[in-house]
C-alpha cells in the first residue's frame, strides 16, 4: 500500500480513511468511500464518494459519483456533484453534473447543469462553461452560460461573458465583454462598463443590440 508500489487499497463499500500521519505513493481504485486527511500522490477511482479534508493534500485525478473538497487538489476532478468549502483549492480540471465552489480554483471548469459559486469562492478561469451559473463570489476568465447567468449581492465577474440571459443583483459587478449566446457562430458583442446593477434584472441578450 505504501511506498513505490502502486495500491488498489479501496475494495469494500465501508469507508477507509487516510489519516493526517499517512502518506501514499500509488493510484487507489475501489467502491465505497475514502476520507482523505494526509497526502496522496497517485490517482483515485473511487465509485461512492471522496473526501478531502482540510488537512489533506492530492496530486493527481480524482474520479467519483460524489467528491468533497475542502484541502488540497493538485489535478482535475470528475463526478456527479463536486464541492469545494471555504479551505479547499483546485487546479487543472474539472467537470461535473453540479458544482458548488467556496474556495480557491485556477481551473477550466465545466457543469452539465448548474455552477454556483458562493460568497468566498475566487475563480481564475481559462474557461467556465454551464447552463446556469450562480456568482456570490468572484470570478476572472471566460464564462459561458448557456441559459442563464446570475450575479447576486457581491458577486463580481471580469473577462469574457459569453451569456443567453444575465440577471444581475444591486451591488453585483460585471466588467469585461459580454457576447450573445447562440447556436450559431454568429454572436453579437457588448461592451460591459464595471458598474453596479441596479435591483434583480434579467436580460435576454438575444435582443440587445450589437
Amino acid at each position: 500500500m505504501f511506498g513505490n508500489k502502486k495500491s488498489n487499497a479501496v475494495n469494500s463499500s465501508s469507508t477507509t480513511i487516510i489519516t493526517q500521519c499517512m502518506e501514499i505513493k500509488g493510484n487507489v481504485k475501489g467502491c465505497g468511500t475514502i476520507h482523505i486527511d494526509g497526502t496522496v500522490h497517485g490517482d483515485i477511482d473511487v465509485e461512492e464518494n471522496v473526501v478531502i479534508g482540510e488537512s489533506g493534500t492530492v496530486y493527481g485525478t480524482i474520479k467519483s459519483k460524489h467528491i468533497l473538497i475542502s484541502g488540497r487538489l493538485e489535478g482535475s476532478v470528475f463526478g456527479d456533484t463536486i464541492e469545494i468549502t471555504k479551505s479547499g483549492s483546485v487546479s487543472n480540471k474539472i467537470e461535473a453534473r453540479e458544482l458548488i465552489c467556496d474556495g480557491n480554483v485556477e481551473a477550466t471548469l465545466f457543469a452539465h447543469d448548474t455552477i454556483r459559486i458562493t460568497d468566498n469562492g475566487k475563480i481564475k478561469a481559462t474557461k467556465m462553461e454551464s447552463k446556469h451559473i450562480i456568482v456570490s463570489g468572484f470570478i476572472t476568465g471566460n464564462v459561458v452560460a448557456s441559459n442563464l447567468l446570475e450575479i447576486n449581492n457581491n458577486g463580481q465577474v471580469k473577462g469574457e461573458m459569453i451569456v443567453k440571459k444575465i440577471k444581475v443583483a444591486e451591488g453585483g459587478l460585471m466588467l469585461g465583454t459580454m457576447m450573445t449566446y447562440e447556436t450559431s457562430d454568429s454572436m453579437k458583442t457588448v461592451k460591459v462598463k464595471p458598474v453596479a446593477q441596479t435591483n434583480l434584472k434579467e436580460e435576454d441578450t438575444t435582443k440587445k443590440e450589437a
